[in-house]
């Protein structure tokens, strides 16, 4: 009981966090006057938004929990040795955000040592919050779960973008033309409608711990499996398969722990 009071009252937090985060993102969605630079990676972006956001949540982390520790995708990590890690990634799908095509979501995580306690992610323009409590996904204070694998070929898929695979043409022939077909460009939307039961899988590689803190626990609550390609925990290297079934996960696996 004391532990789900305690848990009760870091989502409360997630809510409030997000809730400001909304303000911003809808007060600046479509608004073509946001500055865009490149990233690292050839095909990664940022914006100013991405940064206003990212210190108003640490502001907001700090204020409730000072001695806990934050890891930003923008503004790096706050080390406060603790056993809470805060992680945040302010605009996942920046690109999305920029274009004006809602599946970009404000991300926020919060880890105890190893477990990922709690995952919120929100897209405010739909109207769509997912989190996780007491071993349940929801969607709007609506439980959520994976739907049944039934086989390969009709599966649903979501992949961000091609450009993350180097060995994509290998893996089309191998695999990817084997599903029903592959949704493209879905950010963290797409494991969330794993989540929801309305796809089957999300695949990805090039992934940070930023990418998927918030999504590790709300894919495992809704009756799902997140793991790298080679069935590690996610986070151990780069690579994301997030399914609805063991069966499922087996035939990933199989397949793609060779092309890592």
């Amino acid at each position: 009981m004391q532990k789900k009071k305690i848990i009760s009252n870091y989502l409360s937090l997630a809510n409030y966090i997000a809730d400001t985060i909304a303000i911003e993102i809808k007060k600046n969605y479509k608004h073509l006057n946001i500055k865009l630079s490149k990233k690292c990676s050839s095909y990664q972006v940022v914006t100013d938004l991405d940064f206003k956001i990212e210190k108003i949540v640490r502001k907001l982390i700090s204020f409730k929990f000072p001695d806990h520790n934050i890891v930003g995708e923008e503004l790096g990590s706050i080390d406060k040795n603790s056993e809470y890690t805060w992680i945040i990634d302010p605009i996942d799908g920046t690109k999305a955000f920029i274009s004006s095509i809602p599946v970009f979501t404000f991300l926020l995580s919060l880890k105890y040592k190893n477990d990922y306690l709690l995952g919120l992610v929100d897209q405010p323009i739909l109207n769509e919050r997912f989190w996780n409590y007491n071993n349940k996904a929801y969607l709007n204070n609506k439980v959520i779960k994976v739907r049944k694998f039934t086989n390969i070929s009709s599966s649903i898929v979501a992949i961000t973008d091609p450009v993350m695979f180097k060995n994509y043409n290998l893996l089309n022939k191998k695999l990817f033309n084997k599903f029903s077909f592959i949704r493209w460009g879905t950010d963290a939307l797409g494991y969330m409608r794993c989540a929801e039961g309305i796809i089957d899988a999300v695949i990805e590689r090039d992934i940070k711990i930023w990418d998927i803190a918030a999504i590790i626990p709300i894919i495992k609550a809704s009756g799902g499996i997140i793991t790298t390609w080679d069935n590690k925990p996610p986070g151990t290297n780069d690579t994301v398969i997030a399914c609805n079934d063991k069966k499922m996960h087996k035939i990933l696996v199989n397949t793609l722990q060779n092309y890592l």
